[in-house]
């Protein structure tokens, strides 16, 4: 049998997990990305300079190193890119359109409403568009976002006609399409709810829901943790995993992971927000699997080579990721653990060094690192969350 040859695009750090995987299988490996200097383009065989979203590069590489797999993992912008090759190659993937929809906003809301799904009120607004007019049936608070951004960046919450433009203008910066969404903010009672979800043969097999963790300081847009399980009850998690299902199966969407936001309203009335056709970042995948044994990352190989999904797995575990971050912008000068939070951490990234750049927690991208934790119970969890600022040794030199 001949060595498979699978091309990831993309090697950043959340990324590495699979490329392990891909490499410990005997598979031969190719990253590309524009960034050189990611750290899981080294343990490829192969790198090359392109975007992820450049669908035509992408496309050429993929013609002259004929690839048998074309996998995007952990990364929204490019799971479309991902779905597009294969499509045209004739490559194992999802189709082009199921994950179109799922990764641009604007159409994920349009689907929702055509088929009777629970969706905030929305407009999709080009740049050359009228916002005002666009935006004048629309209740305030209005949250404004890039339809094809990733990692929270770009979204803001404007409550006046006046902080529309700026919104939009800043939304504009961080979109490829140069399509934005407005959409009536949905209060949700209790967290936000996070976790992934693995897809096989048009069946969602697995999902494992969390709560979103926000530093309202910074920014209450970019989540800083997960805490797994929910603390919704049971019947909610039930009636929530009803819907996605629903929602998977007309959406068309085969095999493979996914990323799920939800939020439940006053009126107990589900809202999907975010159905990802990716893994969670964050090295989500890999803080559920210590809760519940699936692993994801195995999954998604095994789907892409034609084997059955069969995995055992009990949600059980109480864990959780958190995201190392600051509110100002700077030079690390130290980051450290202490020692009463290393009996609960499983794993520990760190992304920046000392001597080197850290931004504002504005965006998902401006991590410095991510602890993974596991614990004993949720009382237990959530103390040690609350208080994380405690446990680590972080010291920044403002520019």
């Amino acid at each position: 049998m001949s060595q498979k040859k699978i091309l990831f695009l993309g090697g950043a750090y959340p990324q590495i997990p699979i490329i392990k995987e891909a490499k410990n299988r005997g598979w031969y490996t190719i990253t590309c990305d524009y960034l050189p200097n990611n750290p899981g383009h080294k343990l490829a065989d192969e790198y090359h300079n392109i975007s992820t979203t450049d669908f035509e590069g992408i496309l050429n590489l993929a013609k002259k190193i004929k690839p048998d797999f074309v996998v995007a993992y952990a990364s929204d912008p490019a799971a479309p890119t991902a779905a597009y090759v294969s499509e045209k190659l004739g490559l194992p993937g999802n189709s082009f359109q199921s994950v179109q929809v799922l990764a641009e906003k604007d159409l994920f809301r349009s689907f929702l409403l055509i088929h009777g799904f629970n969706s905030p009120k929305s407009v999709s607004i080009k740049r050359e568009e009228n916002i005002f007019e666009k935006t004048s049936s629309l209740q305030f608070p209005i949250i404004i976002k890039p339809t094809d951004s990733s990692g929270s960046k770009g979204v803001s919450k404007v409550t006046t006609k006046s902080e529309i433009k700026p919104a939009v203008e800043y939304a504009l910066t961080f979109s490829r399409n140069k399509r934005i969404i407005a959409e009536e903010f949905v209060e949700s009672i209790g967290a936000q709810l996070h976790g992934d979800g693995f897809v096989f043969e048009g069946e969602l097999i697995f999902s494992y829901l969390g709560d979103h963790h926000y530093n309202n300081k910074i920014n209450p847009f970019v989540p800083f943790s997960t805490s797994w399980p929910s603390q919704q009850n049971e019947d909610t998690i039930h009636k929530i995993e009803f819907v996605l299902k629903k929602a998977i199966k007309l959406l068309g969407y085969q095999n493979g992971p996914i990323n799920i936001e939800v939020r439940i309203t006053n009126k107990r009335e589900i809202f999907i927000m975010e159905i990802g056709p990716r893994s969670g970042g964050n090295f989500v995948p890999q803080v559920i699997k210590y809760a519940t044994g699936f692993d994801m990352v195995s999954a998604s190989l095994d789907v892409v080579y034609g084997k059955p999904v069969k995995q055992i797995f009990e949600k059980k575990g109480h864990v959780a990721y958190y995201v190392i971050h600051t509110d100002f912008s700077g030079i690390l000068i130290e980051l450290s653990l202490k020692d009463q939070i290393k009996p609960f951490i499983k794993e520990f990234h760190q992304y920046i060094m000392p001597g080197q750049l850290v931004n504002s927690f504005q965006g998902a991208n401006a991590a410095i690192g991510v602890i993974l934790l596991a614990f004993n119970c949720h009382a237990e969890m959530e103390l040690i969350i609350s208080k994380m600022d405690d446990f680590i040794n972080l010291k920044i030199q403002k520019l």
